[in-house]
């Protein structure tokens, strides 16, 4: 076999050459969290939206081929921000052209000023629109609706926005004269079902099994499931800050009232703008997070957190630096110059790896590995310092000078990682397994596999572990490496 290394490239490499079947059942679902105002490989100038058009269609294309069912579209306005109204046309329509079956739903932001009659229009602009209906995501024969938080919307309020839609009250007459012509007249007010799937934070960021049971029981009889937002912490570390046991708390009590529960999955959460870092442990915390909604929770569906919110390190897109392209410039308020390039790290490998887990999740069947791949996270700085912008005083979790490596392995084999002069070897078991090997200021780190005397694949990180940096960055550089023939 001839190895390949891999470090970031614009388009998806589809591990699923490594399950034994892709056709296993499909009765649950994964979708990805997108950040409408974060355009991913976007152009400045398009005043025909076609450049536009053709980026969401590549990155339709790129969460597709990991077996992403959809995106949950984060608005974080709407009447007053006509540019949400524009990016959400702009995806819709990439979506349409593809028709590959790839669904898209809102994620109403109510974060930052969108009210009721925001979420109203947006559900009639898109889902009562012929072209996009096919498009939007329904389930059990209703248009499916989520949120970011909107509780403070109180139960009264969500029983009137659902009562609006299904009698086409309070109508939507707003017309928007720069975006597509598909949805830029009046909208709709046809009357329409939804499916309601609100992220709420009963009991905060960490709830316990009481509050959430509280939360569900106030808002039963207007929800049909929530999302947990659980990314604020340290998965599988079981204790006050394992997300992963108020997972289990949202999914028992969710159950519970016979309603559905779509459970979180991230990578990494740094919030470069919000003084706070949690260790996931490179792939571990993935891992524990994929494996308690595979054994112990049982979502119906799970949500990404994220595909592309770049400042708060949860993203999977496989963008090799989001400051290069004008529309997504995400340091504000970080301290970190704007455009500053080569800060956010390329987080295409932990995209791969959770390509692995959809398929185990999807089928309930650990896939069959059949390609030696090993997948590779780490800061670029050391634990120990600290320069001040963004501040990150606030860690939490197991934070250690150390290479986080994942190895789906066809048999046993000798993992070699060097970093700055260090070298550490690790025997390895047939399987798929989390290790790590500490880290020391240099260059990249080089990584080999080998069996039997014989390196089976080589790899090399994209990113030099720094001394002295310049600014805080506590994002994982993330790549990784496989054996497999044929892949570019």
């Amino acid at each position: 076999m001839r190895a390949v290394g891999h470090r970031c490239y614009p388009y998806v490499v589809a591990t699923l050459l490594l399950f034994a079947s892709a056709n296993g059942p499909a009765q649950r679902l994964v979708f990805a969290h997108y950040m409408l105002t974060n355009q991913d490989y976007q152009a400045g100038d398009d005043p025909t939206q076609e450049k536009k058009i053709a980026a969401y269609e590549l990155e339709i294309e790129q969460a597709h081929a990991l077996g992403i069912d959809g995106f949950a579209l984060n608005a974080g306005g709407w009447l007053k921000q006509p540019y949400y109204v524009r990016y959400a046309a702009q995806m819709f329509e990439a979506a349409a052209r593809l028709n590959n079956g790839f669904k898209l739903m809102f994620s109403v932001d109510f974060c930052c000023g969108n009210t009721a009659a925001d979420a109203e229009d947006m559900m009639r602009r898109f889902a009562n629109n012929p072209r996009y209906a096919k498009v939007y995501f329904t389930y059990r024969g209703r248009f499916v609706l989520t949120s970011f938080s909107g509780d403070k919307l109180g139960v009264a309020g969500w029983e009137q926005l659902r009562d609006d839609l299904l009698r086409g009250a309070n109508p939507s007459t707003t017309i928007f004269p720069n975006v597509l012509n598909q949805v830029s007249a009046a909208p709709s007010n046809a009357p329409m079902k939804i499916f309601l799937v609100p992220a709420f934070f009963w009991g905060g960021e960490l709830p316990d099994r009481s509050a959430v049971e509280r939360g569900v029981n106030e808002w039963k009889d207007v929800i049909d499931g929530s999302v947990y937002w659980g990314i604020a912490g340290v998965p599988g570390s079981g204790g006050a800050l394992d997300n992963v046991r108020s997972s289990e708390a949202y999914a028992d009590a969710e159950h519970g009232a016979s309603k559905l529960y779509m459970a979180p999955v991230a990578p990494q959460f740094w919030g470069a703008n919000a003084n706070r870092y949690y260790e996931y442990s490179g792939g571990a915390g993935m891992r524990a997070m994929w494996m308690n909604a595979i054994l112990q929770s049982n979502p119906e569906w799970v949500e990404i957190i994220t595909w592309n919110d770049f400042i708060e390190g949860t993203y999977i897109s496989p963008i090799d630096d989001p400051n290069r392209y004008p529309q997504a410039n995400d340091l504000v308020q970080s301290g970190v110059p704007a455009g500053t390039l080569r800060y956010f790290h390329c987080h295409s490998a932990a995209g791969q790896l959770m390509s692995y887990f959809i398929q185990w999740y999807k089928t309930g069947m650990q896939p069959q590995i059949r390609v030696d791949t090993i997948y590779w996270f780490y800061r670029t700085q050391s634990m120990h310092r600290d320069v001040g912008v963004p501040p990150v005083k606030n860690k939490f979790g197991p934070l250690a000078d150390v290479i986080y490596v994942t190895a789906n392995l066809t048999a046993p084999a000798t993992l070699r990682v060097e970093s700055g002069g260090r070298l550490t070897l690790i025997p390895l078991r047939a399987g798929s397994h989390d290790v790590s090997a500490p880290f020391a200021v240099g260059e990249a780190p080089r990584f080999t596999l080998s069996r039997e005397g014989r390196a089976v694949l080589q790899g090399r990180g994209a990113d030099r572990i720094e001394a002295s940096p310049q600014y805080n960055n506590f994002y994982y550089s993330t790549g990784f490496a496989t054996a497999a023939v044929g892949v570019k």
